[in-house]
């Protein structure tokens, strides 16, 4: 490898410069004398051979690794496999993906030690691991957590081999140990079913869209508000904080008009929401109960910042309190090296030691809930800089939190003392639902045989205290945490619904980047999430394996064929079958017939809008990648039934009605032999 490659180190400190010793090494892997951390004089604190580093001086206080090839703290490793970590930390150190901050350098060196400790506790090299299945599965007992934090390293690692000259894990051992690796739950996560899941995205969006429409009348009603209240406040708003009682000047029990003493009274809000254009959209949204006030108006803008953050993590990996930390300039658009836009959201990750601007790729969907969030954000901002009971941060007012506090002198909720929270705490998904009753359906959430059946069948172990035919959805954060990441596999699962097929849209992008061409990008993407997403990936293969062997799928070229399929899915291209995966390109994927095993490149007809190649037609043999799902015999005679009415219509000889034929004798060809298996 040219060293002179390399981009150096990145950790941020004022004493790292380029011009140091330390700011690349001169060969790789660096000699054993290369000074690795100096300190602010230049004075070398650790070399590259040494058993212990110390990172103080990066990070202004004790702070040291051990790698455990000699005297010192720590789990003991064999010579052969301290060299190969040691080869590791100085990848992330120096490498394309370099590290940050030395405390990121630190959680990803005791998140991957643990499996240099067990190949040492079993006589063996790290770089022989995937020789021994029985040793990978002993590897997951040496984690209780960081499980998915693992697979996300040791995937970076594995395109990082020619560099490194040699990689940890080869695929299947990967997914091996993607299995056996513990999960932190108990119960699995549920898998939210697609109807469940595309109804609340819908509504979701319909609050949103709602929002956007009349924003400017909104904006035009709340201000109003505000000049009221400082009007009946002494003419400052300033003097409204605290309640103004009798004083309100929306307050029937007063006469409407002008008074003596220089306040304003406009009886019923109602009537001022009617004179804005907003009756209606507070009614649709708002649990009115035939009352309506200024708190109704705050209860709204409440409403439509939880709107937001709950479709933010429909088309995310983000935590709820990550998506709640979010700013209103989290919302980013580079372009990767082939000139395509990545959509991005920066933000404070809060379940990983490195810093508070990590990056999760999303759908471009999610800009309406930014802008949403952000316009009441500004709205709230007016008023609280206002209040006299608190201090705000520069970057609080330029850059305000999108989870707004409601900061209107009106609310009983608006901060009234110091310190306040910068943090609204995240209400569960649930508790939304009962504050704002009006945003979903209990219908339409309630659990059919067909969502429970797709539920269990992508977790296991699902409470049937709580997930029941007939029993409404207990809809949780983390189920859309799951569910986006097995949706982004496009695992076969999610129907064309436009939401859905959005999503899926979506998912080539961030399937690409999560997987491997995330060091790209200016900023480093949010490890975790990267991880739970690829541990998604190799379990959806599993799932993948066990519903192609079921007597479900048939090959329209006998058993034989559909013997040979899965042989060479689980030998002959095991490989290439999860290397593509890393890439995005997910080889087990449903058709409009059933399933398609292709490992090689997409088929040009896709399978799902068009079928001929699947099944042939004229001479044309049907693919040998093909399998049939016995269970869309009804969906395939349907299609037949439509396209002999087409075919009617078209004129003969032209491209259309070659089409329509080929699609015709296709759907009778795999109707013949779903009937006769």
């Amino acid at each position: 490898m040219n060293v002179a490659e390399l981009p150096g180190l990145q950790i941020e400190s004022t004493i790292i410069t380029t011009d140091a010793e330390n700011f690349r090494p001169s060969s790789w892997p660096p000699p054993m004398d290369f000074p690795v951390i100096t300190d602010a004089e230049g004075n070398v604190v650790s070399r590259y051979g040494d058993v212990r580093w110390d990172l103080s001086p990066w990070a202004d206080h004790t702070l040291t690794i051990h790698f455990g090839d000699g005297p010192g703290q720590g789990k003991k490793l064999s010579p052969e496999n301290a060299s190969l970590l040691r080869q590791i930390v100085a990848w992330w150190l120096w490498g394309t993906a370099a590290v940050r901050s030395a405390r990121s350098l630190v959680y990803k060196f005791e998140s991957i030690k643990p499996l240099f400790v067990a190949c040492t506790d079993n006589g063996i090299v790290a770089t022989d691991l995937y020789k021994f299945p029985r040793v990978i599965q002993d590897v997951a007992s040496y984690y209780s957590a960081r499980g998915n934090r693992l697979i996300s390293y040791l995937n970076a690692l594995s395109y990082a081999e020619d560099q490194l000259g040699f990689t940890l894990l080869n695929e299947k051992g990967m997914k091996i140990l993607s299995e056996a690796l513990p999960n932190n739950d108990e119960t699995q996560t549920a898998y939210i079913p697609v109807r469940i899941l595309n109804y609340q995205i819908s509504r979701l969006r319909e609050c949103l869209d709602d929002f956007i429409a009349h924003k400017d009348d909104i904006e035009a009603c709340y201000n109003f508000c505000l000049d009221a209240y400082a009007k009946n406040a002494g003419g400052s708003l300033s003097m409204a904080f605290g309640g103004l009682g009798t004083n309100a000047p929306f307050n029937s029990a007063r006469s409407i008009g002008l008074q003596r003493s220089g306040k304003v009274f406009y009886g019923k809000f109602r009537e001022t929401t009617r004179n804005y254009k907003i009756e209606q959209l507070l009614e649709k949204w708002c649990n009115t109960e035939n009352k309506m006030a200024p708190v109704t108006l705050s209860s709204y803008l409440s409403l439509v910042c939880q709107a937001g953050l709950a479709y933010i993590l429909n088309f995310s990996l983000m935590r709820v309190e990550e998506a709640g930390k979010l700013r209103a300039d989290c919302y980013e658009v580079e372009s990767d090296p082939l000139g395509n836009d990545i959509h991005l959201l920066k933000g404070i990750t809060t379940k990983t030691i490195e810093d508070g601007d990590a990056r999760w790729i999303v759908s471009p969907t999610v800009d309406i809930a930014v802008k949403a969030m952000t316009a009441v954000a500004s709205m709230r901002m007016k008023a609280a800089i206002e209040n006299p009971y608190i201090e705000l941060s520069k970057e609080d007012i330029e850059n305000p939190v999108l989870q707004s506090l409601p900061h209107e002198p009106w609310s009983p909720r608006a901060p009234l003392k110091q310190p306040i929270k910068k943090y609204k705490k995240a209400r569960s998904y649930g508790d939304i639902w009962n504050i704002w009753p009006k945003l979903f359906d209990a219908k339409e959430l309630t659990i059919t045989e067909a969502d429970l059946e797709l539920a269990n069948r992508l977790t296991d172990g699902l409470d049937p205290e709580k997930f029941a035919v007939g029993k409404v959805w207990p809809l949780a954060w983390h189920q859309l945490r799951r569910t986006g990441a097995v949706n982004m596999l496009a695992s076969g699962l999610v129907s064309e619904a436009s939401l859905q097929y959005q999503l899926k849209h979506a998912s080539r992008a961030m399937s690409q980047y999560y997987g491997k061409n995330y060091y790209r990008l200016k900023e480093p993407l949010n490890d975790e999430t990267r991880g739970y997403y690829l541990r998604q990936m190799y379990q959806a293969m599993v799932r993948e394996f066990k519903s192609l062997q079921s007597d479900q799928y048939v090959s329209p070229h006998g058993e034989k064929r559909k013997d040979q399929i899965l042989h060479e899915i689980t030998e002959k291209d095991h490989k290439q079958l999860i290397k593509a995966a890393k890439a995005g390109n997910i080889s087990y994927r449903q058709t409009f017939l059933g399933g398609c095993a292709n490992s090689g490149p997409p088929c040009p007809l896709g399978g799902i809008s068009n079928i001929s190649a699947c099944m042939g037609f004229g001479e044309e043999k049907p693919c040998k990648s093909a399998l049939l799902d016995k269970d869309k015999l009804p969906m395939i005679n349907q299609l037949r039934e439509v396209v002999s009415i087409q075919i009617n219509e078209a004129e003969e000889g032209s491209p259309m009605h070659e089409s329509l034929q080929a699609q015709l004798e296709s759907a009778e060809r795999a109707i013949n032999v779903i009937e006769n298996c």
